[in-house]
Formats: structure tokens, C-alpha cells, sequence
């Protein structure tokens, strides 16, 4: 698919602006504990690990921008609230309760690798590139972050009992990663995002539950009704709108400037 049909382009930039908004918010977000990890090596690993997903979003904003003519400052900084397309369970504060941290990163890792590894084996070859390249560094997120939830599930009566509890908190947002965006189905019929919603969920619950048996914690999905609308059609939650504030503070003194 040399060229993208014109009725495929706008779906498509959705798509790629849901991916990248989750990625940068949650970058965002995990920076914040930069400094204040609770051991050195952990501090350093998640702080690199949030940079990571930064410029993931960065490289999807700019393939997305291929497609609409905006940079990627412009996606990433330059639109109001209602026009991002990130899910809630990366708008909300953790309050640097790292149970709370590791389980957001969690659910939302084990959803991007699924998400990028159906980028991969799209047809549009600009996307299929990029996706291979950014499956082979989601994949150590993944074991990085598996490697945290057994380690504290498994850990003191302490660690279960905050790690329970914030799969008890967050847990209910994590489905919304699968709120469909509108248009989805014809860049599946496609071959630009091929696969299916259904089999992708799937193989989430079956991936996040092992990890779970493992670590010997629980969680109840409810998906809810593809009716419901969220964040990927532009419903946000309290806490986006002030961190937006914060994050494009400098930008919006000067969007134009050059570094």
C-alpha cells in the first residue's frame, strides 16, 4: 500500500494519536517519581523507561504528522483537551504510591505491546517499520514491570495488601484502553490494523491474569458497552486539562522556537 486511500487518512491519524497520547501521558506521569524511586537502580530504570515511552509518542506523533501536516510538537502540545484520544487509567495521579505506579504501568504495557505488535503487521509499510522497531523496547517494559508486580504480590503481607489495593483502584479503568474510536473498523477490514478488538482483548486478560496468578493477586474485568464514551472519543477525565496546563507551559510561549 504504496498510498493511503484519502477516507483512511483521518481514521488512521486517530488511531496513531490514541497510541501516542497514551504513551506520552504515561511517560509523563511515571517521570514524575524521577528522583524519587525507591531504590537508586529502580529510580534510574523507571525514569529511563518513562523517556522510552516519550519517544515512542514522539515517533508516533511524527508518523502521524506524515499524514496531516502538523509536526509533532503541534500533536503532542498545540490541541485543546477534547481532541486528545488517551484513555483515563494515564490521566490520573498515582499520588506517588508506587503499588499505584507499577500497576497502571502494568496493564497499560501489556496492552501497548499488543497494540504496536498488530502496528507491525500492518500494511502500510511507514507504520509496519516503525511498530517492529518499537515492539523490540515494549517487550522490556513488559518484563520489566512483570518482574515488579511478582516481586511485591509475592513479597511481605505489606506489599500484597498496597498492590491489592491498587488493582482494586485502577483496575476498573484499565478496559477503557479498549474504548473503539470511531472509523476503527475500516482500517481493520484494510489490513492497516489488522487483527480484531475481541481477539486483542483476549489475549490481554490472558496475559495480565497469568502475571496476576503468579504474583497471587486478583482483579474482576467489566469492559462495559462499546456505547460508553471516553477518552478515545474525546471525554476526559478532572486531571487532564491542568496537566496539560503544566506540560505545554513552554511550548505555548513559543511555538516556533528551535532548539
Amino acid at each position: 500500500m504504496p498510498d493511503l486511500p484519502e477516507h483512511l487518512r483521518k481514521p488512521l491519524v486517530n488511531l496513531l494519536l490514541a497510541a501516542a497520547d497514551d504513551k506520552l501521558f504515561l511517560g509523563h506521569r511515571n517521570s514524575e517519581w524521577t528522583g524519587l524511586g525507591p531504590i537508586l537502580e529502580e529510580d534510574i530504570a523507571f525514569s529511563s523507561l518513562a523517556q522510552d515511552d516519550m519517544a515512542h509518542a514522539a515517533a508516533l506523533y511524527e508518523l502521524a504528522g506524515s499524514i496531516d501536516g502538523r509536526s509533532a510538537d503541534e500533536l503532542a502540545f498545540g490541541r485543546t483537551p477534547e481532541q486528545y484520544r488517551c484513555a483515563a487509567i494515564v490521566e490520573v495521579p498515582d499520588e506517588f504510591d508506587w503499588a499505584t505506579a507499577i500497576v497502571r504501568r502494568f496493564f497499560c504495557n501489556h496492552f501497548d505491546l499488543l497494540r504496536l505488535t498488530r502496528f507491525s503487521q500492518s500494511a502500510w509499510k511507514p507504520l509496519s517499520d516503525l511498530a517492529r522497531r518499537l515492539v523490540a523496547e515494549q517487550q522490556v517494559h513488559v518484563q520489566h514491570v512483570d518482574d515488579w508486580m511478582v516481586r511485591l504480590g509475592t513479597g511481605t503481607p505489606e506489599s500484597h495488601r498496597r498492590m491489592q489495593g491498587a488493582i482494586d483502584a485502577i483496575g476498573p479503568l484499565a478496559t477503557e484502553l479498549f474504548e473503539p474510536l470511531d472509523e476503527l473498523k475500516s482500517l481493520v477490514d484494510a489490513g492497516l490494523y489488522p487483527g480484531s478488538d475481541f481477539t486483542m482483548y483476549d489475549q490481554w486478560t490472558g496475559a495480565v491474569q497469568h502475571v496476576l496468578g503468579q504474583s497471587h493477586l486478583t482483579v474482576q474485568f467489566d469492559i462495559g458497552s462499546p456505547d460508553d464514551r471516553g477518552g478515545r472519543r474525546g471525554v476526559h477525565t478532572q486531571y487532564l486539562a491542568p496537566m496539560l496546563e503544566e506540560m505545554c507551559e513552554v511550548y505555548r510561549l513559543e511555538p516556533r522556537a528551535a532548539w
